[in-house]
């Protein structure tokens, strides 16, 4: 009986694994963890789906994109995993977000800002100071205060 019990469990296990088959296509990471209250945000996902509709968006801005100069070969999209975590490790040395608890996606140099921070203040010092990162072109702040 318990058999019969575990491997109902496992099929039910097995079954929610794969209907939650997403995809994360952006870099996604953490870079302060100085807040333990603030709540762990999620990488952003999408379904197989929206993943395949991304990419058709994707390779037609980077042809683009190509096609009239405005980005370097390979795309708009290539250099976000080195992007994202040098701004990442940037927050995560400078002393003043050491008490944050912040994220970062990069999608096309544009970077996202999400977490907890302890004041407007810090909140508007940390977007300014992605926003001075090499190669960062736009920053979106989805911070939150906590004191």
């Amino acid at each position: 009986m318990r058999t019969v019990a575990a491997l109902l469990a496992l099929a039910a296990c097995t079954a929610s694994f794969a209907a939650d088959d997403r995809v994360q296509l952006d870099p996604f990471t953490r870079a302060t963890q100085g807040d333990p209250r603030c709540p762990q945000q999620p990488p952003p996902l999408l379904t197989p789906e929206d993943a395949r509709n991304e990419a058709h968006v994707r390779v037609e801005r980077g042809t683009r994109c190509g096609m009239d100069g405005s980005c370097e070969a390979g795309g708009a999209y290539k250099r976000d995993p080195e992007i994202n975590e040098a701004v990442a490790r940037a927050i995560g040395a400078d002393r003043r977000f050491a008490n944050t608890s912040v994220w970062v996606t990069t999608m096309r140099k544009w970077v996202t800002l999400q977490g907890c921070v302890r004041s407007n203040a810090q909140r508007r010092a940390l977007v300014d100071f992605a926003k001075k990162q090499p190669n960062v072109e736009r920053v979106f702040d989805e911070l939150s205060v906590r004191p």
